[in-house]
């Protein structure tokens, strides 16, 4: 198994976005559908910031050490879209370890904007 490359994460990025948007589309009346769906939301931004860090040449393969790297002035990651990841990561763990629920609406939501501005910052 090789290592993945910043372009590999960007795709996984890609992947984990239009899983999103698909969980969305077919899974309006099913709660953990649209739980799923955040979490995949969650994980696109996370794989599109692995692949800015890994071309700031920053490695990142853990959560702590990912949130240490986007904070470190050398990321070149602005406040904005550490606070949009962030906010999606809190709701990604509401949903599987507090088990929050969300609304079509919401998750749409986190897709346009949370996701929207870490997606443009990072070039997917």
């Amino acid at each position: 198994m090789s290592v993945p490359t910043a372009d590999d994460h960007l795709t996984q990025a890609r992947a984990n976005r239009a899983h999103a948007e698909w969980l969305l589309a077919t899974g309006l009346g099913d709660p953990a559908t649209l739980q799923w769906a955040v979490t995949a939301t969650y994980y696109s931004a996370l794989h599109g910031l692995t692949a800015h860090l890994m071309r700031q040449g920053m490695s990142a393969k853990t959560h702590v050490a990912r949130r240490t790297a986007l904070q470190s002035p050398g990321s070149g990651v602005p406040r904005h879209i550490i606070a949009a990841y962030r906010y999606l990561e809190v709701r990604s763990r509401g949903a599987h370890y507090e088990l929050w629920m969300f609304t079509p609406r919401r998750v749409r939501d986190l897709l346009d904007q949370e996701l929207a501005v870490v997606a443009a910052f990072v070039g997917m």
